[in-house]
Parts: structure tokens; sequence; C-alpha cells
């Protein structure tokens, strides 16, 4: 686990660096999820937990703050595997050869700053800061392209645009079926004592 938190900070300190050290790494699919990912994910969910207790408790509803931060870790885990899949599955139209295990260590390098600042969702008035991390993230989306997946430079800026509209479209869908599933549980009464 602290490997998972070492890696993370080296990433966002200097990621030029961490990933030209890693570029040659194997790393199978699960581990990138079980031992980075999952891992990650855990900041986004105690804060959104916590963050979320506050506003909850004056609803007299607590189970409504753990039943958003589980939807919010399920989302955060399912969203890097998407992310990777459609990296990977874009890869040969712009020139690049990739794997899905090395697309996805990607899409788990462009989280990383996201799953980190997360920890403002903890006071959830300042939780929209969080979308620094995302900018972040996109810059180390624009950096590891060429560094892990040895996109030509020319390339890298289409295939980031690419991955961008690809991913909106895909998390439109996902936040509908988040929405839809937190709705649900709500109007039936779940989470009400």
């Amino acid at each position: 686990m602290s490997t998972a938190f070492a890696n993370a900070i080296n990433l966002v300190k200097n990621p030029v660096a961490f990933m030209n050290q890693n570029k040659s790494t194997v790393v199978p699919l699960n581990t990138i999820i079980i031992g980075y990912v999952a891992i990650l994910a855990a900041i986004p969910f105690v804060a959104t937990l916590i963050g979320d207790l506050w506003y909850f408790a004056y609803l007299g509803a607590y189970g409504g703050a753990v039943a958003q931060a589980i939807v919010t870790y399920i989302l955060y885990v399912i969203g890097v595997y998407v992310i990777g899949f459609i990296i990977w599955k874009l890869g040969p139209s712009f020139g690049t050869t990739v794997d899905q295990a090395k697309a996805t260590l990607l899409a788990a390098f462009v989280y990383t700053p996201v799953f980190l600042v997360s920890i403002l969702d903890i006071i959830p008035f300042i939780g929209w800061i969080s979308i620094l991390g995302l900018l972040y993230g996109l810059y180390i989306l624009y950096l590891g392209l060429p560094i892990l997946l040895g996109t030509a430079k020319d390339k890298v800026l289409n295939y980031v645009i690419a991955i961008v509209v690809a991913s909106i479209v895909v998390y439109a869908v996902i936040g509908a079926i988040g929405a839809a599933a937190s709705a649900a549980f709500f109007l039936r009464g779940f989470f009400y004592p």
C-alpha cells in the first residue's frame, strides 16, 4: 500500500522522470487495478464519506453518505479501466501500438492527481477545486503518450483530444447510471432509519 502512495507522489512531483523510469516496466492489468488504483481510490472514498456525512447527517440519512462514497469508489475504479480501454482502442488510429495493460497504466497515472487532490472532498464546498487534479491529469496524459506508448509527437495532441471526447461520452453514460442507482436507493427509503 505504501508503494502505491510513494509512486503516486513521485509521479505527481516529476511525471516525466517517473514515467521515463517506469516505461519499460511490465505491470499486469490486475496489479494496476488492485495494487494501485483500488488503493488510491480509497482517498476519494474516505473524503466523500466524511464530506457527505455532514450533509446526510442533517437529513438524518447516514446510509446516503455511505452509499455515495461506495458509488464514488466504484466509479473511480471503473473510470480508470474505461479510460485505459479507450486509450488502447484508439491507439492504432494514431500510429500507436499498445496493449491494454500499458494503456491502463497510463490511465491510472492520469487519475493519480485526481485521487490525491480529492482529499479536498472532505469539505464539500471546496471539493470543486479537485478540477485542478483533472487538469494536471490531462497534462500527464499529454506527456505520457509519447513516453509510455511511443506516440509520435505530431499525433499526441489529436490523440489527447480523441481520448477526452470519448471519455466525456462514456462518463455521461456512467454518471447517468450512477445517479439513477443513487436515486433508486434514496427513493426506496433505503437510507432512512
